[in-house]
């Protein structure tokens, strides 16, 4: 029995950390390791009592409840009572996806929850059930991030037109000659290039953490970038067609070198010539 409680405390120390800090990362509270130490230690501590209790639903759940909170509460500070209540919900969210992660691998499995050895395997499903909601966060955050900074834009070539979403990249540093480079998607180039022949096809080393690569590219007549009731237009405009698909949300990636001078009223509509 001495082995047992030792995994049981081992087991809801770290899955107890693990929640916490994944719920203090996706609020935006910032936790130190201490504190989530701590807070795990006392709600691993607290969940030795549960098999005493396990007979009264009602108490039970209301133990585990008023524990949750309490941890939560040690965790990290609050500025305000909705900050703590945020933290808390998300918590208990993850705590019952958590639940239901260690559910199903134990069915697939057909492990026995008093058993020693599967009491301690318990923390491998918490941990990935934790990680993907932490990634699936991570990952709407970010492109909310980036369709934030996305703007409109209108590439013209040969009395084609073709519409979309843009975003302004301090990493792309492709020039051609002194010309900065707008980078496209296939389709967009598709479209732009249609069943004309006459335009002149080049290639353009592009190098990246992976290595270097030979990309097609050509010249279009006119780019047009806007911003709400604002405009700026420039003509003859190198892009490359990348190999592979951008980023969710966005078409083209615009050279950092657009951006310095901004955007112009429409009633005065600024065009500057690229070389």
């Amino acid at each position: 029995m001495q082995v047992y409680i030792e995994y049981v405390l081992i087991d809801n120390l770290v899955i107890d950390y693990l929640l916490l800090k994944a719920a203090c990362f996706i609020t935006g509270r910032t936790a130190r390791k201490k504190r989530l130490f701590f807070s795990a230690i006392l709600g691993a501590v607290i969940a030795l009592t549960y098999p005493l209790i396990s007979g009264v639903k009602l108490i039970s759940v209301l133990v585990k409840l008023l524990s949750g909170l309490l941890i939560v509460l040690t965790a990290t500070s609050y500025k305000t009572f909705r900050e703590y209540y945020i933290t808390a919900l998300m918590f208990f969210v993850l705590t019952f996806l958590t639940g239901g992660a260690i559910i199903g691998v134990f069915s697939i499995l057909n492990l026995d929850y008093s058993n020693e050895l599967s009491i301690a395997v318990m923390i491998i499903p918490a941990y990935l059930a934790v990680k993907a909601a932490s990634e699936i966060v991570r990952y709407i955050y970010r492109q909310k991030n980036v369709m934030s900074k996305c703007l409109e834009v209108e590439l013209s070539l040969n009395g084609t037109v073709v519409k979309g979403r843009g975003f302004f990249d301090t990493g792309n540093a492709l020039y051609h000659g002194q010309d900065p480079v707008v980078i496209i998607n296939k389709s967009f180039a598709k479209k732009l290039l249609g069943d004309f022949h006459c335009v002149k096809i080049i290639e353009i080393s592009v190098k990246t953490v992976i290595g270097e690569s030979k990309n097609l590219a050509f010249k279009i007549a006119e780019l047009k970038i806007y911003k709400k009731d604002k405009v700026n237009i420039y003509n003859n405009v190198t892009v490359c067609v990348s190999a592979k698909l951008l980023g969710d949300g966005y078409d083209v990636i615009l050279h950092p070198d657009f951006m310095e001078e901004s955007i112009c009223e429409v009633d005065a509509v600024k065009v500057k010539e690229v070389s």
